[in-house]
């Protein structure tokens, strides 16, 4: 018989840069599976330090990568005691996000949403729970969480965008599933939305989120 414990719990986040009088945009960033958040925020170094804040929380789930027992990532959850693993995701993100916004008033910045590969769920999943005015949610290479309704989101913003985002060379990508997420993408956000098909691999691209992000 299962049976479920209540315990404290102590997690890691990361962040880049700080928020001072200058900073413009607040970057929430969520990595894919067997990725760690203290490397995947740095691939958002390219920022403007003094105009960006980013915000890396990692997966509460870690794993070895190899058989030598040397390289470690991370996981957002897995479908394993699956709802346990939602509540305890939902109490991690008010642990870190919490303080960090308590003071955050939002028609002063641009809050910018990104999710990779499994970071996608973790993100719209975060989205739909905190209910932040966000300016933009970009979604690359994942998919949306089956239990996510048109509701969860009804507090989005006309003026805000939702972005999709995957690579031709991509593992998952075919021109079904791309047409399946842009239909999703309409469903969940209505008409504020659009889809971004570059050449790349199942990788945050540099370049191409260089390029993204200079237009935000």
């Amino acid at each position: 018989m299962q049976r479920h414990v209540s315990f404290s719990f102590s997690a890691p986040y990361y962040t880049l840069n700080n928020v001072t009088p200058a900073t413009k945009y607040i970057w929430v960033v969520c990595h894919g599976y067997a990725q760690l958040a203290e490397f995947f925020v740095q691939k958002f170094d390219f920022l403007d330090s003094s105009k960006h804040f980013v915000i890396a929380p990692q997966g509460l789930s870690r794993l070895y990568l190899d058989q030598t027992y040397g390289r470690v990532g991370a996981s957002w959850m897995t479908k394993e005691d699956r709802e346990t693993e939602l509540t305890n995701q939902r109490a991690y993100f008010d642990a870190v996000f919490d303080p960090i916004f308590e003071d955050i008033d939002f028609d002063h910045y641009k809050l910018i949403l990104f999710g990779f590969s499994q970071g996608v769920s973790a993100v719209t999943r975060l989205a739909a729970h905190k209910k932040w005015p966000f300016h933009k949610m970009v979604l690359w290479a994942g998919g949306f969480p089956k239990e996510l309704t048109p509701a969860d989101f009804a507090f989005v913003s006309p003026r805000a965008e939702v972005i999709g985002c995957i690579g031709r060379q991509d593992i998952y990508y075919s021109e079904q599933l791309l047409a399946q997420e842009k239909v999703r993408l309409r469903e969940l956000f209505g008409k504020n939305t659009r889809s971004l098909v570059f050449e790349g691999k199942h990788e945050v691209n540099r370049e191409e989120l260089m390029r993204l992000a200079s237009k935000f």
